[in-house]
């Protein structure tokens, strides 16, 4: 409809598309002799790829460790292990139970209390050979401060 109003435009506007095919056909015809390096950093999509892979080991890989690090501590829970909740609650697992994504704590051993927490509430577990440490560690410099 453009072109029989105008009739001009339309046959220089085919023209330069015509025209600007043929250069950039007889561009990629005529490829300069560049090594893979140099063809490697002309590519346009160079940055696009570069980025991609930053963004990737800066947010995502180490999400995924993180991730697969908590899993493996939530697996591996049992009876009788001491854990911190992500509230900042101290606790012994008395249970576990897998069905429903639950563990109950015994949080303090003189009234037998104890709470029923979701996995995911669990912070870290509490390694006894490094809270002995630091309890030695602790009643050695008592003993020197008497």
């Amino acid at each position: 409809m453009f072109a029989e109003f105008y009739p001009g435009i339309a046959s220089i506007a085919s023209e330069l598309i015509v025209s600007t095919v043929a250069i950039l056909a007889e561009e990629a015809a005529a490829p300069e002799d560049l090594n893979w390096f140099q063809q490697l950093f002309n590519n346009p999509f160079l940055p696009f790829v570069i980025l991609f892979f930053l963004a990737f080991q800066i947010f995502i890989a180490p999400e995924r460790r993180r991730k697969a690090e908590e899993a493996k501590m939530l697996s591996t829970l049992k009876k009788n292990d001491r854990v911190v909740t992500a509230g900042g609650i101290h606790g012994t697992v008395v249970s576990t139970s897998s069905e429903t994504n639950t563990l109950t704590l015994r949080v303090d051993d003189n009234n037998n209390t104890r709470i029923k927490v979701n996995f995911t509430a669990i912070a870290r577990v509490i390694d006894p050979n490094k809270e002995n440490k630091g309890s030695d560690h602790k009643d050695a410099d008592s003993k020197t401060k008497s």
